[in-house]
């Protein structure tokens, strides 16, 4: 039997070579255990829509109607319970007419989708609110340029993820990437909705270097789902890296991500109430020991760059484990990033929103002429030159 007729009697009989090509060339998330996943309906269908999208600009047509698909795992169930059309080939041909299409589901094609066309975002809000899917991921192509993406649901208080479409050639390179997890920072990591167990305690949900993990994994799929591969928890070694980024053409780069959590204490195990404190010393020690984690895996797997990023839970946003992590990284050309969160909106004010220091605090400076030189925005009164002393040495 020839290699191009080997079959794999565990995936049904599936031919070997077909297998391959899928991994090589499909969704970020290949196996048999993804298969239903959250993940992989994300994975699946942010390509799905993104292909749909750049056919319909290649063709020089518009989105008439939003196309959303809302990840339910019982969908089966709810679909029948809300009275919609079961469609189990939807999604399966880019070419085909998915505008005005809602849908539910758990898999990477198929669906039960509402009777009726959804005309615009307000029929898209009520028919969220009326079958109770405000919690649930939800994708939606908005147009042929724009695809928007819930991570956690409408109804999370986060802000959705907006994913450009667009023909134009975009370097997909380490400053890209490093920008991507800045936009992560800011549209996920700085809210106290999802990553705080008790926001005035500064007890994060346990455990957190996960949760942060799944999190970031979800918006790198998001985000680069019709470009590269993104996998969590890849074995190197004898260890496991956090996030591993392979993009889909040897023009853009690849990297490795190590995520570490520093926080002011433990997360309390049930049935206990005190948190157990978290000293600064030990933050910084296992901070810092993500960097050679990092640069061995990014050099077992030969991937063009490796990110250390330290998601600080800590209160003060002290400069100790900023220091550290940079005089490390920068010996192993890791790169590396610490992003302070924070619960309390008079610490996140003072970061976003320094008061200058006031003009008092120093002595002003002189001119020549001896009076004294204004900063801008301040007002100093003159000043009289002293005398020269009479005294006589």
């Amino acid at each position: 039997m020839n290699g191009s007729s080997t079959t794999l009697p565990g995936l049904g009989g599936a031919n070997q070579q077909a297998v391959a090509a899928v991994v090589s060339d499909g969704a970020a998330v290949v196996s048999v255990a993804d298969v239903g996943t959250k993940e992989s309906f994300l994975d699946a269908w942010t390509r799905r829509l993104a292909d749909h999208a750049r056919l319909l600009r290649t063709k020089g047509e518009a989105l008439a109607h939003p196309v959303v698909l809302v990840y339910v795992p019982d969908w089966a169930t709810i679909g029948k319970e809300l009275g919609w059309v079961r469609r189990p080939m939807l999604g399966s041909r880019v070419a085909d007419a998915l505008s005005g299409t809602f849908g539910v589901g758990a898999l990477n094609a198929g669906a039960f989708t509402k009777p009726q066309q959804v005309l615009d975002v307000n029929d898209v809000e009520q028919t969220i609110v009326q079958a109770g899917l405000g919690d649930c991921l939800t994708i939606a192509l908005m147009s042929t340029t724009e695809l928007w993406i819930w991570m956690q649901g409408m109804d999370a208080g986060t802000q959705p993820f907006q994913k450009l479409l667009d023909d134009a050639p975009v370097a997909l390179n380490l400053n890209t990437l490093d920008d991507k997890l800045s936009e992560f920072y800011e549209k996920v990591a700085r809210q106290t909705v999802t990553w705080w167990k008790d926001a005035k305690e500064r007890v994060t949900v346990s455990p957190p270097e996960a949760i942060v993990q799944h999190d970031l994994w979800l918006y790198l799929l998001g985000a680069y789902a019709d470009r590269a591969k993104v996998k969590q928890e890849v074995k190197i070694g004898n260890g496991r890296a956090d996030l591993i980024f392979t993009p889909d053409h040897n023009s853009d780069s690849s990297a490795v991500f190590e995520l570490k959590v520093t926080r002011d204490c433990h997360t309390p195990q049930p049935g206990t109430t005190t948190p157990t404190k978290i000293g600064l010393n030990d933050n910084v020690k296992w901070a810092v020991s993500g960097v050679q984690q990092t640069h061995a895996y990014r050099d077992q797997e030969k991937l063009d760059g490796a990110f250390l990023c330290v998601y600080d839970f800590c209160a003060g946003n002290r400069p100790e484990i900023e220091k550290a992590v940079q005089n490390a990284a920068i010996q192993l050309n890791v790169i590396g990033r610490r992003y302070w969160i924070t619960a309390s909106n008079e610490e996140h004010r003072k970061d976003r929103f320094p008061l200058l220091a006031p003009a008092t605090s120093a002595p002003p400076a002189v001119n020549g002429d001896g009076t004294a030189t204004a900063l801008p925005g301040s007002i100093v009164q003159p000043t009289t030159p002293s005398a020269p002393s009479s005294n006589k040495p």
